[in-house]
């Protein structure tokens, strides 16, 4: 295929995944994840049922590529740091400060994701692989923290759970319309009651 035809193509297959994402957004927001159908999703969109099924094989698919398309400026950000050289609490510092900022601002799709989540999980049994690397890198920042003397002495593997069930449930929490206002106070509350939780004994540090 010419160069020209497959820059032409591959932008039309953009176009038509944007469109599908933002009629698919409006679904969830609307209903959540019942009113989402795949053929509800094509005449929202404008498009035959088929062409929906070029893209995507179930609406499980549609919702990984909108947890995916909402949370790509945050995974951006966090996997772009040095989790080898860089100091294990400004690391974790950082991490939670690009979460908890994304999980505020990205309001509305946190509502939307979590709509669909908290309806039909069971369903979705790849929602947490796209949030893998972010969690791996955390448990080794937590790992290398206690192994040099940063952190407490605990399991890595606890914390770190620890962890995301905090981001889960401030989610849960903001999609249904509550922390109104402590998108300030609350992420600097947070961060200095876990990293202080996480020093060791006599090492009570301000957080970053």
């Amino acid at each position: 295929m010419p160069r020209f035809a497959r820059e032409k193509k591959e932008a039309l297959e953009e176009m038509t995944k944007d469109a599908i994402f933002k009629a698919a957004f409006a679904i969830l927001m609307e209903g959540g994840w019942h009113e989402l159908t795949m053929e509800r999703l094509a005449k929202k969109t404008g498009i035959a049922k088929g062409t929906v099924y070029n893209y995507f094989t179930s609406k499980s698919e549609v919702i990984r590529f909108i947890i995916l398309r909402t949370s790509a400026p945050m995974r951006k950000k966090i996997l772009g740091l040095d989790f080898e050289k860089g100091h294990p609490r400004e690391l974790l510092a950082r991490v939670m400060e690009i979460l908890m900022k994304d999980l505020f601002e990205n309001r509305l799709g946190v509502s939307a994701v979590a709509k669909a989540l908290g309806e039909e999980s069971r369903m979705l049994p790849g929602k947490d692989d796209v949030f893998r690397e972010i969690r791996e890198r955390i448990l080794h920042t937590l790992e290398r923290g206690i192994r040099e003397g940063v952190f407490k002495k605990c399991d890595p593997v606890v914390a770190e759970e620890g962890l995301h069930s905090l981001f889960i449930g401030m989610g849960q929490r903001i999609s249904s319309g509550h922390l109104v206002g402590l998108d300030e106070a609350l992420p600097g509350f947070l961060m200095e009651t876990v990293l202080d939780g996480l020093a060791p004994a006599g090492r009570k540090e301000a957080a970053e």
